[in-house]
C-alpha cells in the first residue's frame, strides 16, 4: 500500500502517490529555476502546468483515480 497526497494544480485537485509527487515536485522546481530569469516566465510555467493538468485528467477515470510515477514520467 502506498501513501497518497491530494495536490492542486491550476485549481484542479488530483490524488497522487508519494513517489510521483516527489518526482513532479522536483520537475516543477527545476522548471521554475530554469525559466525564472526569462521574460514571460509566469506564462511559460502556467502553460506547462496547464499541460500537466490536461495529461493527468486523461489518466484518471472511474477505475484509476491516483496519479502514479508512470503517469508523471
Amino acid at each position: 500500500m502506498k501513501k497518497t497526497l491530494n495536490i492542486n494544480i491550476r485549481g484542479i485537485v488530483f490524488n497522487i502517490d508519494e513517489d510521483a509527487y516527489q518526482m513532479l515536485n522536483n520537475y516543477l522546481s527545476e522548471i521554475n529555476r530554469h525559466y525564472k530569469n526569462i521574460p514571460g516566465y509566469e506564462d511559460i510555467v502556467s502553460d506547462i502546468e496547464n499541460r500537466i493538468v490536461e495529461l493527468f485528467q486523461e489518466k484518471v477515470n472511474d477505475k484509476k483515480q491516483v496519479i502514479t510515477m508512470l503517469d508523471v514520467e
